[in-house]
């Protein structure tokens, strides 16, 4: 039983250390996004620079660090707001990033995370209900 105890615990230890580590890899990046309609036209692009600071006004909970708007280029505010406060969370191989301060208001662009491009889907979350509303794509800037 001790046993079983110690392989738990190392096996927590274990997923905490690459919990940090992935946040680590993209904390301090710059990544140029681009956020599309079902149509794939492009409405909002711009340049974000991920933070490794905490997200403290979240209303929705998990691991949020702080993303910071460096530039707009092209801005449909209605549809996704680079204006507003933003958050990322690494999870699982995923990557998710979006608006967590609007309470069931959330706009999120999730997908898998790469080290150069972050392609997937942008959706609004709520109870019971996944709408998605276009694509995304994340690409570093070196």
């Amino acid at each position: 039983m001790f046993s079983s105890i110690v392989r738990k615990f190392g096996a927590g230890v274990t997923l905490a250390c690459m919990l940090a580590s992935a946040h680590a890899q993209v904390a301090g990046t710059r990544w140029r996004v681009l956020v599309m309609d079902l149509h794939h036209k492009v409405k909002v692009e711009g340049t974000i620079r991920l933070t490794d600071k905490s997200e403290t006004e979240s209303c929705i909970v998990g691991n949020w660090k702080q993303a910071v708007v460096e530039t707009t280029t092209t801005k449909d505010e209605e549809f996704f707001p680079l204006s507003e406060p933003l958050a990322y969370e690494i999870e699982n191989g995923n990557m998710t990033f979006g608006r967590t301060r609007v309470c069931d208001g959330y706009l999120f662009l999730t997908g898998k995370l790469d080290n150069k491009i972050i392609r997937g889907t942008f959706h609004a979350p709520g109870p019971g209900f996944n709408q998605k509303l276009g694509y995304f794509s994340l690409t570093k800037i070196p």
